[in-house]
């Protein structure tokens, strides 16, 4: 009786394990695939837009809800940039062996970015009025769509820096409205923004001059190559230097 017993519990031991398995593995195809969608809205960069734009927000004097608004808002913005950009240069990506992409590695399908790109479109909108008003709204929505821009057509072309300029001097409207209705950016707020962009679009350009150029494909760095792109690109960051100390001694004597 007790090797009978024994044996029953070794063999409802065996189902269980049997029957748990799909379970587990389930719960790590979806932990896979939701690392592979958070990996798609290109999170490091998406990560330091959103706490850039969040962190200006509190300190620029917005309540604690105007900086949860500004979080929620800027985060839906950078999923639908990043996500949108995967899914256009999906096959493009493949053909120039981009394997950190999800949709290279085949971690996701092209197709399946679409509905969260509608989700976090729509939510972009509603979430950007309410943390900044219709002007500063307005202002973030029209930064969204213009780096959809950049996806979509000028990603490739010599043009490329010009969405990059005009998000970021945007998003420097956002911020401020967003700390308070009666703040706007000053010239040189609005400078640092346009400088910060193009430097950024360069720098996330420059190591990928080579690839791009290999499959015929344009932008500013490959245009001008990666010596003129790195000299522009230290020449850039020298004269965000300087308007940062503009803009943080303004500050400074204005508090």
């Amino acid at each position: 009786m007790l090797q009978k017993g024994y044996k029953a519990e070794g063999f409802v031991a065996r189902v269980n394990r049997t029957v748990s398995l799909p379970t587990m593995n389930n719960d790590s195809l979806r932990r896979s695939r939701l690392r592979a969608f958070i990996a798609a809205t290109h999170f490091p960069q998406a990560l330091t837009m959103v706490l850039l734009m969040t962190i200006a927000t509190a300190v620029c004097g917005g309540t604690w809800w105007r900086v949860a608004l500004v979080f929620a808002a800027s985060a839906a913005g950078q999923a639908t940039v990043g996500w949108t950009n995967d899914l256009h240069d999906a096959t493009a990506d493949l053909a120039a062996g981009r394997v950190k992409k999800p949709t290279v590695r085949g971690d996701l399908h092209a197709k399946d970015l679409r509905v969260p790109i509608l989700v976090s479109a729509l939510l972009t909108i509603p979430l950007s009025f309410l943390a900044a008003g219709w002007v500063g709204g307005a202002a973030h929505i029209v930064a969204v769509s213009s780096a959809l821009i950049y996806n979509f057509s000028l990603a490739r072309t010599m043009w490329s820096w010009v969405p990059y300029a005009v998000s970021f001097a945007l998003m420097t409207v956002f911020i401020a409205q967003a700390s308070s209705l009666a703040l706007w950016p000053t010239w040189p707020v609005l400078c640092l923004g346009i400088l910060v962009g193009v430097t950024a679009h360069l720098f996330n350009a420059i190591p990928d001059i080579d690839s791009d150029r290999d499959m015929g494909w344009g932008g500013l760095a490959v245009f001008l190559g990666r010596r003129r792109s790195i000299v522009l690109a230290v020449v850039l960051v020298l004269l965000v230097a300087a308007c940062a100390g503009v803009v943080i001694t303004n500050f400074v004597a204005s508090q």
